[in-house]
């Protein structure tokens, strides 16, 4: 398996999210069609609003993959899915898949359903030609299998009883009363459910919190009560599977239009209905309606949802290895399951196969327990070779103090080395820039009253660097020297593997250490995962490989010598995963081994391996005397094998990459064959039942032959603080059972793992990120790039340009000068002479032309350009990369960073001056986009950025919109000083954008180019405006340019029409934008005129203006968590937490009350922004005149 064995005695089942739901599409160009695979997919939350989202957009078809570890999930969301696609309404749909317990129609409906489906399921080919086969799929037979087996028990005559499902949710909430010390009769809550509402925290009662203490103490959001299980959860619950804690049905909904002032005809506007105990309710199910009929109206043949029951990893490797091979992966799918993943011949091997690669691959949450670094090694070989392609990742699990600590820990190195070194990029990293808002999810944890209670939701997006940076289609090759990228490597070796160095607590302070020790409780490596994250590199990375080892091996050999650390003990195991999955083999692993007949056993083969499999049999007492208390249930064991020496001071070799199932052990041939092997007779009861546990690992053949008769095998607990501390009674040793090698009866030694025909990973897969371009026959240049490391950080990358043309060679011997240019954050233009020649270099991630050095070689013809890699706060060129486009295949429009969003969708604020006090909420988020340090500048003399700039014009735009600050107006025109309007922004209404906790600007632009003025056709519109309330907001050259950058970006985001034939973006050598010149296009027309009628109620709008006008959605944009805070959270402590959010404070300091300790004054002439002192009031002008009016005293 592909991270260290944990079996727990107790297992949550998670049949419900726990976050907002998300578009799987966000990012994905609209009406292109995709596919999509869902790792860790839980419920069907993000598949429906996706749906939703889609519904007016331009037509595509969907193929989405769910893969899941629980069964129980599966059955359910296939279940939904089936009565969805039966014309079940909504409501009865929410109450069997949300409720606890249902009325006898909705348990008749379940068992009827279920019938059905267990009809038309006895066969996957039965499957896929019966009723719902078109639109639900399995990918294997197993899967199926599992599914039915619990489909089998909602039509159960013997369903769990009332008395039975009371004591599994009694004793969920005992569990939670042991894990927080909660007293009783204390509410369960989980706070972190308040980022449903964001980003109307501030506005929230206590209205979550409510339905969740209903849900839990009623098993319904409804005043019905109901008394019947719903099999649903009920069959899925033992006394080992526990309902998870933080289960509650409407945390997976955007909650804010509960408690937001919405406009009478807004979407989405919570129904009045009287079943449901509260408003938050009430939103949640009037948000399910409209998903459930976005599902039901996509035309058949235009959805198919795949499923599957496995590990996330072990399905992303068996993707990779069947679409490499088409052999058995020979992969485990789980822990406690002998099946392999082996996915259904029939639709993945034949040529119009079910997809292996995808648009889009979605993780969940899924790095906090599998780790980031595994999941990028996993996954991202499967996205598909476009720059639209993103895998998300988010995190839930706080690993740093902030987030950006948290960011260095998620790749245990420094991220732009290893993204570098993984050939993905961090996009959100590069750009700083976002449209989603993290303020409430930080102000909420400031509200918690322990770091213990605090989670930290964040998402990430990662795109493969060959198509993030616009490369050449002959891609650059990324080599390393060898030496440099072994220090790198090893460096990242140690981080992984620092918990098994005891010294490493030692020299820190009491936080550090206790927050080392949490993170070090369920490792997340063994040697397997390194050898994986290796192979991975070495799939696109250039260097010699040979010494690379060489010089690896030697550091991790001299580390071994150090016996205060446990890592020389894997040291063995090391060796055979380097080899298992075919990077390197050394020579002890060769030399070490050799056919020994009269020992018996695998020693008689005639063809022993350098690495063979052994299995051990462990007694069922041994296993359930792990589990003698409470904690010990609770802090499930991290097991490993072991083989040491028969003699109590003699060596020992421990190995964490094992898999295991309870059952019996079958033998095949005799065991002193060379192709003698083992199956397991899986115990279906599992922990329920009396079987042993078998537990199976790779080991060197060698390390069996060095004491043929007296070493020992077994199984140990890892040694961690947290299971010293759980499993104390198992000290010194953390034995759980050891047995002598020569015990056949419960040591099987086999060529490989029990029931396989090969090794995992076999073959390694190259260039499967999509590097590592060839010079091409005609080509006039090759180019290659070479890291260089400092302190084992890349901090420079070197472009090494050899010239083949005449002309060039000509140039080079003539001595023309060189000179650098950067036109773009990836890319340095070599000039030659005055612009004779120009060479673009094109670099894997951004870099700065400051700086930067060149080494020319004019008789060798090559030139190299060195240069630093960019700092995403501080280097210029990243200034304008804020939602960065670039084009794609058919020179499809591709945002790299903005989401889109379905307008009509969204739920309208109503912005009415008789809500002003309650839509103040909308300051406190708007004023975030500056992030603490861009505070801090705004408060010193020093001359604003280009962002700040550009943030304050959105902050003005948002206060004069809600007529929240200096009146209200949607009219807007960007006035240069010396070349008047340019660009007419007209803001038709603001609305609520949940799914990314913020609000976005429904609004149209009208470029005002030197064409368009000079037809005069926009004359008569223009004199009416003058007229009219319309507010200038001022740019000078570099924000004129960014605004014409970002437009495109604010287009695409909302487009519902298609790109013509005709689209300027389609002309050879086109741009986006088009040209940031004075006057000129700067987007495409496609857009022109496409707008809902009615869009602004304006003279002359629909007869003039409207064909010029192209929609736009814009959004605050937030700085990235990841790169710096965005709220001082130190300083919202300090200040009273939340409750001082909801009070009047200085619009420039956020004092609440005067310098003399008296009131708030209001700005005299619009009576509407409050400052403590003149002097602060003199600072904020700067930004305030732009949208200060005066005072209307009617």
């Amino acid at each position: 398996m592909f991270i260290p064995t944990v079996i727990p005695y107790i297992r949550h089942f998670y049949p419900l999210g726990n976050t907002p739901a998300v578009s799987l599409t966000r990012g994905l160009p609209q009406g292109i069609d995709a596919d999509i695979l869902l790792l860790g997919c839980g419920d069907v939350r993000n598949i429906l609003f996706t749906a939703y989202c889609e519904r007016g957009f331009p037509p595509r078809s969907f193929g989405i993959t769910c893969c899941d570890i629980e069964p129980a999930v599966i059955a359910r969301n296939v279940l939904l899915f089936t009565l969805l696609i039966d014309g079940v309404s909504a409501d009865n749909a929410w109450n069997i898949y949300f409720h606890l317990r249902i009325d006898q129609d909705s348990k008749k409906l379940v068992k009827d359903q279920a019938q059905k489906i267990i009809s038309l399921s006895e066969s996957i080919d039965q499957w896929n030609e019966g009723r719902y086969g078109s639109v639900l799929r399995f990918c294997d037979a197993s899967s199926l299998q599992q599914v039915r087996q619990i489909w089998m028990k909602y039509a159960s005559s013997q369903s769990k009883s009332e008395a039975s499902f009371k004591e599994d949710i009694e004793r969920a909430r005992n569990l939670v009363k042991l894990m927080t010390g909660q007293t009783e009769g204390e509410s369960h809550s989980i706070l972190t459910g308040l980022r449903s509402v964001a980003p109307l925290l501030v506005a929230s009662k206590g209205e979550v919190s409510q339905v969740n203490d209903h849900f839990w103490k009623n098993g319904t959001v409804s005043k019905r009560p109901a008394k019947i299980p719903n099999p649903t959860f009920s069959e899925a619950l033992s006394a080992n599977t526990y309902l998870h804690y933080g289960t509650d049905p409407i945390l997976g909904f955007h909650l804010a239009t509960a408690l937001a002032n919405l406009a009478p005809t807004s979407p989405l506007r919570p129904s009045n209905d009287d079943e449901v105990i509260n408003v938050v309710a009430a939103a949640a199910k009037t948000e399910f309606r409209e998903w459930v009929a976005s599902f039901q109206e996509i035309p058949e043949g235009r959805m198919t949802v795949r499923f599957a029951v496995s590990d996330a990893l072990s399905f992303s490797h068996g993707l990779k290895a069947i679409s490499t091979s088409e052999k058995s992966t020979s992969i485990f799918r789980r822990q406690l399951d002998i099946t392999p993943v082996e996915l259904d011949p029939a639709a993945y091997g034949t040529a119009n196969s079910a997809p292996k690669r995808f648009d889009v691959i979605d993780t969940s949450n899924l790095a906090d327990h599998l780790g980031a670094l595994n999941l990028l090694v996993a996954a991202a070989p499967l996205l598909k070779g476009s720059a639209s392609s993103t895998l998300w990742m988010e995190t839930l699990l706080k690993r740093g103090k902030t987030r950006k600590q948290q960011f260095d820990a998620l790749l245990y190195g420094h991220a732009p080395t290893m993204s570098l070194l993984l050939g993905v990029a961090p996009v959100d990293f590069w750009t700083n820039a976002t449209s989603v808002s993290c303020v409430d999810e930080v102000v909420m944890n400031s509200m918690a009253s322990s770091e213990d209670l605090q989670q930290t939701h964040s998402r990430l997006a990662w795109k493969l660097d060959a198509y993030f940076s616009p490369q050449p289609s002959n891609a650059s090759t990324f080599t390393s020297e060898p030496l440099e990228l072994a220090k790198a490597i090893f460096q990242v070796y140690t981080h992984m593997f620092e918990a098994e160095d005891p010294q490493s607590f030692m020299g820190s302070n009491r936080d550090e250490a206790l927050a080392k020790i949490q993170n070090s409780s369920y490792p997340l490596f063994h040697r397997g995962s390194f050898a994986a994250l290796v192979k991975h590199i070495q799939s696109n990375t250039s260097t010699d490989w040979p010494s690379f080892w060489e010089y690896l091996l030697a550091m991790i050999n001299q580390d071994g010598q150090d016996t205060s650390t446990l890592r020389n003990l894997y040291r063995q195991e090391l060796g055979a995963q380097l080899h298992l999955q075919g990077l390197h083999t050394e020579k002890w692993l060769r030399e070490e081994v050799s056919p020994k007949p009269s020992l018996g056993g695998f020693n008689a083969w005639k063809d022993i391996p350098e690495v063979v499999c052994v299995t051990v049999v462990v007694p069922r007492k041994q296993i359930d005397n792990l589990y003698n208390s409470d904690i010990s249930k609770i802090n499930a064991p991290t097991l490993e094998g072991v083989i040491e020496s028969g003699s109590s001071l003699g060596w020992q070799n421990l190995f964490a990459n094992l898999h295991v199932a309870f059952g019996h052990v079958e033998t095949s041939g005799d065991r002193e064959a060379d192709d003698f092997s083992i199956t397991i007779r899986q115990d279906p009861l599992g922990w329920q039942g009396k079987s042993p546990l078998v537990a199976s690992f790779y080991v060197p053949s060698g390390a069996l032959q060095a004491e043929p008769k007296g070493a020992r095998i077994g199984l140990n607990i890892q040694n961690t603080v947290l299971n010293v501390r759980t499993f104390r009674h198992l000290l010194p040793t953390m034995a759980v059972y050891k047995t002598a090698i020569s015990d056949t009866s419960n040591v099987f030694v086999t060529r490989y793992e029990p029931g396989m025909s090969g090794y995992p990973f076999t073959g390694a897969q190259a260039n499967i990120i999509g590097r590592g371009g060839t010079t091409q026959a005609d080509s006039a240049t090759n180019t290659q790039i070479t890291a260089n490391f400092v302190d084992n950080k890349i901090k420079f990358l070197c472009g090494h340009v050899d010239f083949f043309s005449e002309q060039s060679k000509k140039l080079l011997t003539d001595r023309v000068p060189i000179e650098l240019r950067q036109l773009s954050p990836f890319s340095i233009d070599i000039l030659f002479g005055k612009k004779v020649l120009v060479h673009p270099v094109s670099f894997p991630a951004p870099v700065l032309n400051e700086g930067a050095k060149t080494r020319i070689a004019r008789t060798s013809g090559y030139i190299e350009v060195i240069v630093p890699l960019a700092d995403p706060l501080t280097s210029e060129p990243l200034s304008s990369f804020i939602y960065p486009m670039t084009l794609g295949e058919g020179s499809m429009p591709i945002p790299l960073n903005s989401q889109h969003v379905n307008l009509d969708s969204l739920p309208i604020l109503d912005v009415d001056q008789a809500h002003k006090k309650s839509n103040s909420w909308l300051t406190m988020l708007t004023s975030h986009q500056f992030s603490v340090r861009e505070r801090r500048l705004r408060d010193s003399s020093d001359p604003p950025s280009l962002r700040m700039n550009f943030k304050e014009s959105l902050f003005s735009m948002f206060m004069l919109a809600s007529g929240l600050q200096g009146g209200s107006t949607g009219l807007f025109t960007l006035e240069h000083p010396e070349d008047g309007n340019q660009i007419l922004i007209f803001v038709r209404a603001i609305r609520l954008n949940g799914a990314e906790g913020s609000i976005v600007a429904d609004a149209a632009v009208v470029p005002l180019t030197r064409e368009l003025i000079d037809s005069k056709e926009l004359e008569p519109f223009l004199y009416i405006l003058r007229e009219l309330q319309i507010c200038a907001i001022k740019v000078n050259d570099g924000e004129l340019a960014l605004w014409k950058t970002v437009l495109p970006a604010l287009a695409e985001r909302c487009r519902t029409w298609t790109h013509g034939p005709k689209c300027e973006y389609k002309t050879p050598g086109a741009t986006i934008p088009l040209s940031t010149e004075m006057g000129k296009p700067f987007m495409c027309s496609c857009g022109k005129g496409k707008l809902p009628a009615g869009f602004m109620r304006l003279p002359d709008w629909d007869e003039v203006a409207a064909k010029h006008a192209v929609r736009i959605a814009i959004s605050p944009t937030f700085s990235v968590p990841f790169v710096e805070d965005v709220v001082d959270t130190d300083l919202l402590k300090a200040q009273g937490g939340i409750a001082r959010l909801r009070v009047d404070k200085c619009r420039n300091c956020n004092a609440t009350k005067g310098r003399n300790s008296g009131g708030l004054m209001k700005c005299s002439r619009c009576k509407e922004v409050m400052y403590c002192s003149p002097d602060c009031q003199r600072k904020d002008w700067k930004k305030h005149r732009m949208e200060c009016k005066a005072h209307d005293v009617a």
